[in-house]
């Protein structure tokens, strides 16, 4: 401490300028106080452990609870530690943690402290620092993580549960419902029905048909496989500024609803965008390939959590680049903000190979566009209320959906 060093060079002085016996014992005890307490400190912290013990991964409203886990492994107490944690503003204020506690030897100590899960997001956890002292407060030690120390929180986007997205498919022989005579399963059967010309001997029920003493066919039921990939358009430049944000936030809503009612389904889903994502290695990576099941589904979250919009490449670039390699019949969901003069070029690109798309505008006032000229599925959708009214539709043809 710099004013306990001060007095010790005072208290130096005036024992040599009096030859005071008594002055220099003082100083010896002092100085000696001194030097115990900085070796104590030092030694302590150095065997002083912190770790930080949290779930890495929460939905929207739900509280996260952070453990700071301290553990002493020197034979010697610490007299007082003060911890401070940097946390997210978004999330909880004030934005500094700090705690003040005692260590004895051999002791562990849990400190907890608890975020909100408010917004969407990825989020820093620090950097940690510790501060030390003796009882005297002779001698005092610091020490901070660096930067790589930090740990990260994602939040989940909102989750509208959707019951019955019409979605086109042209994919047969799956597990959902469909209307389309075409796509009959014929490991469905849902009953017999009599014979008629044109009817093909594969289907006869031979059981049944000796039975009733005639021809029985088997009634299949009527099934394909939805598999989605999802369209994401982030690029700030197709968004306007006033309603940037709230438009681009309700954008990825729609994405992880779509997603997740899609995996519910027990089918494939896929996600491409061209926002940023602060883990990706590049421009332009930021790509999920169609896959099933709830561990793909969390992958696609944990994308949409880190996803932020940037100044980046058009749509219509980011249908062209990342279409290529899907497979023929694929079910493209497009999320954006409008349609523009580039849009319906891509689109009918799009159905020339193969795809069936749906479009879906988060941004745009009502108006036929040239994508709906062209005969494509285009609905607006610009809140949740909306978003619900869509997911819970009786398998209808697709239309615009107005909030």
């Amino acid at each position: 401490m710099p004013a306990f060093v001060t007095f010790l060079l005072f208290l130096l002085i005036l024992a040599i300028v009096l030859r005071a016996d008594f002055l220099f014992y003082t100083l010896y005890l002092f100085l000696g106080l001194y030097l115990l307490a900085g070796l104590w400190v030092r030694r302590v912290m150095g065997r002083l452990t912190v770790r930080r013990r949290f779930a890495d991964r929460a939905f929207l409203g739900e509280p996260v609870t952070v453990h700071l886990d301290l553990v002493n492994r020197s034979r010697l107490p610490l007299p007082w530690l003060r911890v401070r944690d940097s946390r997210p503003a978004r999330l909880i204020t004030p934005t500094l943690f700090q705690r003040v506690v005692s260590l004895g030897p051999r002791e562990a100590l849990s400190v907890p402290y608890t975020v909100h899960a408010r917004s969407r997001g990825y989020y820093a956890l620090g950097p940690l620092r510790l501060d030390a002292g003796d009882v005297l407060g002779l001698a005092a030690e610091t020490r901070q993580d660096d930067d790589e120390a930090v740990e990260y929180l994602i939040v989940y986007p909102r989750i509208v549960p959707l019951t019955r997205l019409d979605l086109p498919s042209r994919s047969p022989l799956g597990t959902l419902p469909s209307r389309q005579r075409i796509y009959e399963d014929p490991a469905r059967i849902v009953g017999v029905r009599d014979y008629v010309a044109g009817d093909s001997r594969r289907q006869v029920h031979w059981k049944a048909s000796a039975r009733v003493g005639h021809l029985q066919v088997k009634k299949l039921e009527l099934a394909i496989s939805l598999e989605t990939v999802i369209f994401l358009n982030l690029n700030a430049g197709e968004y306007e500024l006033a309603r940037r944000t709230l438009a681009t936030e309700f954008a990825i809503v729609v994405a992880a609803s779509v997603a997740n009612y899609v995996i519910d389904r027990r089918q494939t889903v896929g996600l491409y965008t061209n926002g940023h994502d602060p883990l990706a290695t590049g421009p332009g990576l930021v790509r999920v390939p169609p896959g099933p099941g709830r561990r793909h589904l969390m992958r696609v979250l944990d994308v949409l959590a880190r996803i932020e919009t940037a100044d980046t490449y058009p749509l219509a670039e980011l249908l062209h680049r990342d279409s290529a390699g899907l497979p023929w019949g694929t079910t493209l969901v497009i999320v954006t903000s409008q349609q523009d003069q580039q849009l319906a070029p891509a689109l009918l690109a799009l159905r020339r190979r193969g795809f069936l798309v749906t479009v879906i505008l988060v941004d745009e006032a009502q108006g036929v566009g040239l994508a709906e000229r062209a005969g494509f599925p285009v609905l607006r959708i610009t809140d949740e209320r909306a978003l619900r009214r869509w997911g819970q539709s009786a398998h209808e043809p697709a239309r615009v959906v107005q909030p």
